[in-house]
């Protein structure tokens, strides 16, 4: 074992010496400390969507392992392995103390399961409801999207183990959800709060419990990427984000749409909480490109605020090196330029080449996309409508271009696209920033007044 990973399209195997070896065994050992665990079988390169038993025996080991690379007790990694028996402390595995540790790993696998059998099924249950939404009750369509997000949340928490309670629940917060954040939040700065109450709550979940904000039908899939934001909830909160910037924008001016994208990078991208760095990306340049529209700003103010954005990812990142811990942002950014280079490479075997591999199943995702982005932008708008759909549009783009799930981010582009345009909200204009009050002279409108008569 080299204390690494590497993912088959890229080769199958880390870079490095060997650090450690392993023995087959018949039985229980009886030596001490020894670290049991169960490998995949040699050969050619299987699916990673099995998990496989651990157990440190010694060394004081007593109760749920803590990893952290996964930041899930009881989940570990198998980087976790090499550095735990050479002892490193700084990568070494912990552990908490927990009664009937088995029963909770058992009960976590099947969680596990269940939720990564959704992950597809659950965009296409929003996508179909939502459009059923705006046919029937198109104001609730828009709701709709928080309304899943927290749906999913809520069932990280409950943490059932059965496909059926986990659709019913699913499809009952979507529809539910919609409907009553439509009664509810009528009024502009009503749906800025719902927007800033999802972001919040993920900030919260993905601090106090990581478990909850990573198993659940929209979390990540608890193999390549353990915890934090992946492509469904990113791509689901690309529309909420960019609107409740938008709203901000019209109701506080330049510095309320700041707040807003602050906050959501703050989310997607900080280390200890979304830790995802092509998130950070893609709502860079989608909130750039919206401000820059709201704003009336010309080629080169879009660039200036791609250039802020850009600023503050690297800004981000600085703080995120700091702090030390796994990181999906330094794997993208610690290696400098070469590094840079390294990921666009890689872009090809990871991200392109299966998707035009899978061209039959990705295909027609994609044609809806390209439909779904011309119908939507075309006809008349509310103010700041359209600029909101276009910005959804470039953020999907940049998305797919920095991103490895095509058919998650092009189904819950769909979904926001539809959701957005059957929204009655208005988006623009942008309040402009001034330190200035105006100063009324009564005397003057009242002589204005009765010249007038």
């Amino acid at each position: 074992m080299r204390g690494g990973v590497e993912n088959a399209r890229l080769g199958g195997v880390a870079g490095g010496p060997p650090l450690i070896s392993a023995d087959a065994v018949t039985g229980f050992p009886t030596s001490r400390p020894v670290i049991i665990l169960a490998l995949p079988p040699k050969g050619a390169p299987v699916r990673n969507d099995r998990r496989y038993p651990i157990a440190v025996v010694g060394r004081g080991y007593r109760g749920l392992l803590v990893s952290r690379t996964t930041r899930i007790p009881g989940v570990v990694s198998i980087q976790d392995i090499a550095a735990t028996a050479l002892q490193k402390p700084a990568r070494d595995l912990r552990y908490v103390p927990a009664r009937n540790a088995a029963q909770i790993v058992r009960r976590l696998d099947a969680r596990i399961t269940a939720n990564n059998q959704l992950k597809l099924p659950a965009l296409i249950a929003i996508a179909v409801l939502v459009g059923f939404l705006c046919i029937l009750r198109p104001r609730a369509a828009f709701p709709a999207i928080p309304a899943a997000l927290l749906g999913s949340l809520g069932l990280g928490f409950l943490g059932p183990t059965s496909i059926p309670v986990l659709v019913t629940i699913f499809c009952v917060s979507i529809v539910g959800g919609g409907l009553l954040f439509e009664r509810l939040c009528k009024s502009e700065e009503r749906m800025l709060l719902l927007f800033g109450v999802v972001l919040v709550a993920y900030l919260l979940a993905m601090v106090f419990d990581p478990t909850s904000a990573a198993i659940n039908p929209l979390g990540p899939t608890q193999n390549s990427r353990f915890f934090g934001v992946g492509n469904q909830v990113e791509t689901l909160l690309l529309a909420p984000v960019l609107a409740a910037a938008a709203m901000a924008g019209r109701r506080f001016g330049i510095l309320g749409y700041l707040a807003v994208g602050v906050l959501s990078f703050i989310v997607v991208a900080d280390n200890k909480l979304g830790a995802d760095a092509g998130g950070a990306a893609v709502f860079a340049v989608a909130l750039a490109v919206l401000g820059s529209r709201l704003g009336h700003l010309r080629r080169r103010g879009l660039l200036l605020s791609i250039g802020v954005g850009a600023v503050g990812v690297m800004a981000l990142f600085w703080i995120d090196q700091m702090s030390g811990g796994a990181n999906h942002m330094r794997s993208a950014f610690a290696h400098g330029l070469d590094g840079l280079l390294d990921v666009a490479r890689h872009r090809i075997p990871l991200a392109y080449a299966p998707a035009m591999h899978s061209w039959e199943f990705v295909g027609p995702f994609f044609l809806c996309f390209v439909v779904a982005a011309v119908l939507t932008l075309r006809g008349r708008h509310t103010d700041g409508r359209r600029d909101l759909l276009l910005a959804i549009v470039v953020g999907a783009g940049v998305s797919l271009l920095v991103n490895d799930s095509a058919a998650y981010v092009l189904v819950a582009a769909v979904t926001s696209l539809a959701a957005v345009r059957r929204s009655e909200f208005r988006f623009a204009p942008l309040r402009p920033l001034s330190f200035r009050t105006p100063v009324v002279a009564p005397e003057r409108l009242a002589a204005a007044e009765i010249a007038r008569d």
